[in-house]
């Protein structure tokens, strides 16, 4: 690989400034895909004085013992640093000369180029450059696709459930001794045991854990089993029997401590105090609840509908990808795939993102195929943000800076580049789903199709990973 542009190996003495380059000649070559090969070549002897003006550069900052500072000779500091100094100021001259012939040729180009050959001849110097562009296509079509709308309408049980957690959220907690029903909490401590005589593991110290016997998390055999036992009491249980993931191995659970969660009556009451006195009757309670849950289930529809237009579109367009640009993206899924999970998982310890870096390639793929789309769907629409594509989200931020004017907070979120885009994006797919033809299905369907079909995907692959693997002679 070469030295990506921006990226220097810093020297003992560290100094920037602009050079001015006169280039001599510019050739485009074009690679595999959407890569592109830059050859520019400059005057040796422009190269040579410039390299010497950062050799006077660098005395200035370079001490040497037995010499007043900053006046070390210049043939001792080429001695001890030539080859640094050398290095690094090719690496800041190959950033200005390639600018220069990109603002000459009006090249446009994408993700981060690279350095790959400086070479240097009698009369002149010649640097070597890759860098992709974003590929030439015809866009399919993108008006008219045909996407399931995943339709779920709240019902009052998942209301009253609803209701419960909140009032367990606001319960009282007092300390208990006897586990009369779910709503308890209980401290535990959990035992490796000998399988045969069913006694702890002296060497082996036990797991403490706090359970929330209401929690959905819990199964309901070990729910039950806590149910009229006190505090100090003991039974076996074999995790394996509710998750086959976990060993096959019965374990002693010995309570520690019990707490009772007391709930509010569900009342009139109880709505104005939950709500500061914003709502005075239980069925408006119920009401806000049911609206603030249905809006939650059609956001989710939305995101839905959302990922089957993407991948219509990326499944229905071929071009060459910038594959700087999908290492990039695949490098920063990495990076922030190890930092997110590393402390959660054992096995992500001592990982590096070049060691996931394969898992997450499909994923680039994937994003940078569609961003591409996007831009060009953009611009054939010419769909742009409008004042109204932000208002609402200028009260938001006028509610949390009450002291900033809107025209402030306008100007900050038209100059935030992330913002603007997440802004744009949503724009695009709201104009891509409001052309499509939906057919509405009923969410528990539309998840049973997903899961046979990413089965079916997954089968797919595997089929065709064993038609490639060579095979192995008898």
């Amino acid at each position: 690989m070469g030295q990506p542009l921006g990226v220097r190996v810093s020297p003992s003495a560290r100094f920037v400034f602009l050079f001015g380059v006169k280039i001599v000649d510019i050739t485009i070559n074009q690679l595999d895909g959407a890569t592109r090969e830059l050859i520019i070549s400059i005057p040796k002897s422009e190269f040579e004085e410039k390299l010497n003006e950062q050799f006077l550069e660098a005395q200035k900052y370079i001490n040497l013992k037995g010499f007043r500072p900053g006046k070390a000779p210049i043939k001792l500091i080429k001695s001890l640093y030539g080859k640094e100094i050398e290095q690094d100021f090719i690496g800041d001259y190959a950033t200005e000369v390639f600018q220069k012939a990109v603002d000459s040729k009006e090249i446009q180009f994408v993700g981060k180029p690279t350095l790959k050959q400086f070479q240097k001849e009698d009369e002149k110097v010649t640097f070597t450059f890759q860098y992709d562009i974003i590929p030439d296509f015809t866009l399919q079509e993108y008006k008219g696709l045909k996407i399931y709308e995943p339709i779920h309408r709240v019902t009052d049980e998942e209301i009253e459930h609803e209701i419960l957690h909140r009032r367990l959220h606001s319960a009282q907690v007092l300390k208990a001794d006897e586990i009369a029903n779910e709503f308890f909490i209980v401290s535990v401590d959990i035992f490796k045991i000998d399988q045969t005589t069913k006694e702890p593991i002296p060497e082996v110290p036990p797991q403490t854990t706090t359970i929330l016997l209401h929690s959905e998390t819990v199964p309901t055999d070990l729910r039950n089993l806590f149910i009229g036992r006190k505090t100090g009491d003991s039974f076996l249980y074999n995790p394996h029997e509710m998750d086959s993931s976990a060993e096959n191995e019965e374990v002693l659970i010995k309570i520690k401590e019990v707490h009772q969660l007391v709930l509010e009556d569900f009342d009139d009451e109880f709505v104005k105090r939950y709500t500061n006195g914003r709502l005075s009757t239980t069925d408006e309670f119920k009401e806000e609840i049911g609206y603030s849950l249905q809006e939650k289930w059609d956001l989710r529809s939305n995101d839905e509908m959302v990922k089957q237009v993407i991948k219509q579109l990326v499944e229905s367009h071929e071009f060459d990808l910038p594959t700087s640009v999908v290492y990039e993206t695949a490098m920063k899924l990495s990076e922030d795939f190890i930092k997110k999970y590393s402390d959660r998982y054992p096995a992500l310890k001592g990982k590096k993102p070049s060691d996931v870096l394969e898992d997450f390639v499909p994923i680039a793929i994937s994003q940078v195929k569609w961003a591409i789309i996007k831009k060009k769907i953009i611009e054939k629409e010419n769909i742009q943000l409008e004042d109204y594509d932000i208002d609402s989200l200028v009260q938001e931020y006028k509610m949390q800076n009450p002291n900033l004017s809107e025209e402030e907070i306008k100007s900050y979120i038209l100059n935030n580049k992330h913002i603007t885009d997440t802004l744009l994006e949503k724009k695009v797919l709201d104009f891509l789903i409001g052309f499509a033809e939906t057919i509405e299905i009923d969410f528990d369907e539309y998840e049973k199709l997903q899961e046979e079909t990413e089965q079916e995907e997954a089968e797919n692959e595997s089929d065709l990973n064993a038609e490639e693997k060579p095979l192995e002679s008898s």
